[in-house]
């Protein structure tokens, strides 16, 4: 009788512990489903703009500009409000230094407010003094740029929609 009661209680104890790995293998299942229903989620995504170089994300009042057909261009504008993004790339056979160097020489009479190695940010010294922040994105084989230009006056308060849509682009 004492054989049968712990044949019986070591019987139940291996149905717990079964029982239990199933339960834990069911949870690792369904994580894993919502885990490719975000993957899904994110392919799914509206882009604003998207090409071989750069994904835009679709982000509220934004609005792509009308594209150049020249070739040698490959800018990418888009606006909201006063605000104003261009996209571009340039080979990696420049330096940082380098690129920057240029940036702020076709931006003529202006001056720098901030510089880190890859953020530049400058002001014109124009009556309507324009705030320009640009940000290098070094790629393996480009290097992404973008530059938001927006009135001095009003960048304080366009500042959290410019955070938004630099958030929302990436270069490849």
């Amino acid at each position: 009788m004492k054989n049968r009661t712990s044949l019986t209680l070591f019987f139940c104890i291996f149905l717990l512990l079964l029982l239990g790995a199933c339960q834990k293998d069911e949870n690792k299942t369904a994580q894993l489903d919502e885990g490719n229903d975000m993957e899904e989620q994110q392919e799914e995504q509206n882009y604003l703009y998207q090409d071989e170089m750069v994904k835009v994300v679709d982000t509220a009042g934004w609005k792509k500009e009308q594209e150049n057909t020249d070739d040698r261009d490959n800018n990418i504008v888009f606006k909201n409000g006063k605000v104003k993004v261009i996209l571009t790339s340039v080979s990696n056979e420049r330096s940082l230094d380098e690129i920057k160097r240029e940036l702020k020489a076709s931006f003529g009479n202006s001056e720098a407010i901030e510089e880190t190695e890859q953020y530049l940010s400058l002001k014109t010294n124009r009556k309507d003094s324009v705030r320009t922040d640009i940000y290098l994105n070094n790629g393996t084989k480009q290097t992404g740029i973008i530059i938001f230009m927006t009135p001095l006056k009003d960048y304080e308060t366009n500042q959290a929609i410019i955070e938004e849509f630099k958030q929302n682009i990436q270069f490849f």
